[in-house]
């Protein structure tokens, strides 16, 4: 059977000009808002639109290329929407919107779209495709619109045209027209022995046959135990099934109703796990798999279930981040599989058009940084911390953090969406399980920067910027002198008195305990409630860092800003400076 090969589409909603390669059956894979339900609305529309200008039953081009045909918004059941303009992307109408689709065995064929009015707009094959191409017998598709079930109307009256019940599909309104489908695969002998066949297998239940009055009646039963006649359980109307089995039913009876049997059938089904159970979930997509054999009909499937990723074979998953593309092998599906759970909507968007990715292991860390770039007027990282970069904290839950996800791990995620995202990690002091500092500027591997000292927070204590920081909290005056004594005293339990004077190049004890102590559990806040400031938590430690001035900040401090410019490519690398002044070549 001829399948759909290829898709191109230019000016499309979210496309402004993208390809899209096919191989067979085919599962859309990626969270929500990432062009799933988008391109199976663009088949939908293209074999729409096709269908509609054949009916011209005029083939031959002219001067200014194949005559218009007239689209209608209200017989135009493709896609639900309001206004024809919403198809153009940034509403852009004053340019044409293109759908190109490439069938086995025929050069790809091109339907041009012009805007005319809120309902209505014109299709006609592109010039540039000829006589032959837009005659030829491969296109002759028809598309059916499979979208997730959301709840089953009272009461449904009986549908004489199946035209109105493609409406009412592409209203988005499957729950008024799912009786209707039903009645219609009563009909057919081998669909409703199919579609009862799937029930029964998945749910332990058998269809009634629908009574077709008005309003319908359609009613199922539960499978009967042992030893209890079927006559003598109840009768449950489908209005009373779950959500699940609803959308079970939605799916199989279009698949097995829809479409004229002559023409080549392209079956697009939004989210067919929508309701289910994890174990059904799997399930799901081997049935349609098997409908789709039977029907001699290609399969596009829009998910973000797991369950349905795992079932497909790797050369059907297309991968919806980012740019779109075909998933390359079973360890890139793993991925996929954790990072529909593991990233979120946001880390999509920031990962597309960021230049790295930066990893703390807490909040503070960024706040602090960010502050320290302010002070030392580094425009240039200023902007990397707080604009460019993707930041995550490694020990936060999700969304703001990463649960029990591994920045590497997470890393790689990302690089579903942007291959060439450069990733970094700012590690405290004592992360001793994790590699040597390690920064090369480049997206091969995990970046690592280590502080010095225990962590970021161990750079906060210069005497001076402590009096700035007391006064801006309290005000000059004998009150914030008596403040700053106390939190001075508290310093002075931990280092030595002359540290005062000399906050940027302590003794080899002070530097241990640098080193080894969490100062940000101990002399801060001892410091801080000393002081009279017993509400200032830990995330506002970045208003002591905002009190500094430029020549109090740590030297290390500025290291790592520049470390962190270079590995993200926004700064050459300050240790090729450092290496020349030695005399020594740079590694």
């Amino acid at each position: 059977m001829a399948m759909i090969r290829k898709v191109t589409l230019k000016n499309f909603k979210r496309f402004e000009d993208v390809t899209f390669d096919l191989s067979g059956h085919v599962v859309l894979a990626g969270p929500n808002n990432t062009g799933k339900t988008t391109l199976l609305q663009a088949i939908a529309a293209w074999t729409l639109a096709y269908g509609k200008w054949r009916e011209l039953n005029d083939f031959n081009p002219r001067r200014n290329g194949y005559p218009w045909q007239d689209l209608e918004r209200l017989a135009f059941s493709a896609v639900s929407l309001r206004s024809f303009d919403l198809l153009w992307h940034n509403r852009q109408r004053n340019e044409p919107l293109e759908i190109g689709v490439q069938v086995d065995g025929a050069p790809m064929l091109t339907m041009e779209f012009r805007f005319r009015a809120a309902g209505q707009m014109q299709a006609h094959p592109k010039s540039d495709c000829s006589s032959e191409t837009v005659s030829h017998p491969a296109y002759r598709l028809q598309a059916t619109f499979v979208p997730a079930m959301a709840g089953l109307a009272r009461e449904e009256m009986r549908l004489a045209d199946p035209e109105a019940i493609r409406y009412l599909l592409a209203q988005g309104r499957p729950g008024e027209v799912l009786r209707n489908l039903l009645v219609t695969a009563h009909r057919d002998q081998e669909a409703w022995r199919v579609l009862n066949a799937t029930v029964h297998r998945m749910f332990g239940a058998s269809l009634l046959p629908p009574v077709p009055g008005a309003p319908l009646e359609c009613e199922f039963q539960q499978a009967a135990p042992d030893q209890v006649p079927v006559a003598a359980l109840p009768r449950l109307d489908i209005a009373s099934a779950g959500s699940g089995f609803l959308q079970v039913l939605l799916v199989l009876s279009l698949m097995l109703t829809q479409g004229d049997k002559e023409a080549q059938q392209v079956l697009l089904i939004d989210e067919p796990d929508a309701h289910l159970h994890l174990l059904l979930q799997k399930t799901i997509y081997d049935e349609l798999r098997s409908v789709a054999a039977r029907r001699g009909a290609q399969l596009l499937v829009a998910t973000h279930s797991e369950q349905v990723i795992e079932s497909a074979e790797p050369r059907e998953l297309y991968l919806m981040y980012g740019k779109p593309r075909k998933v390359s092998d079973t360890g890139e599906q793993a991925l996929l599989m954790q990072s529909l759970g593991a990233l979120s909507h946001s880390d999509l968007l920031e990962a597309n058009g960021a230049v790295g990715a930066l990893y703390a292991e807490d909040f503070t860390d960024f706040a602090i940084l960010d502050a320290f770039a302010r002070v030392l007027s580094d425009e240039v990282a200023l902007r990397l911390l707080t604009v460019q970069l993707v930041r995550k904290r490694s020990r936060a839950p999700v969304p703001d953090g990463l649960g029990d996800v591994q920045p590497a791990k997470h890393w790689e995620m990302l690089q579903l969406v942007n291959p060439a995202l450069p990733a970094a990690e700012l590690l405290d002091g004592d992360s001793k399980n994790k590699a040597d500092e390690s920064v090369t500027g480049t997206a091969d591997r995990m970046q690592r920067l280590r502080w010095r000292y225990y962590e970021v927070e161990s750079y906060l204590l210069h005497p001076s910027a402590w009096k700035r920081f007391i006064e801006s909290q309290i005000g000059a005056g004998p009150a914030a002198e008596a403040a700053l004594e106390a939190a001075y005293a508290e310093m002075d339990k931990v280092f030595e008195a002359a540290f005062r004077t000399r906050p940027l190049s302590p003794s080899a004890l002070e530097e241990r305990v640098l080193k080894t102590e969490a100062v940000s559990k101990t002399v801060v806040p001892a410091m801080l409630q000393a002081a009279g400031l017993n509400q200032f938590g830990k995330s506002r430690y970045f208003e002591i860092a905002q009190c500094f001035l430029p020549e109090e900040v740590h030297p290390e401090v500025r290291e790592k800003l520049a470390m962190v410019k270079f590995a993200f490519g926004v700064g050459p690398d300050p240790r090729a400076g450092a290496a020349a002044d030695n005399g020594a070549p740079h590694a």
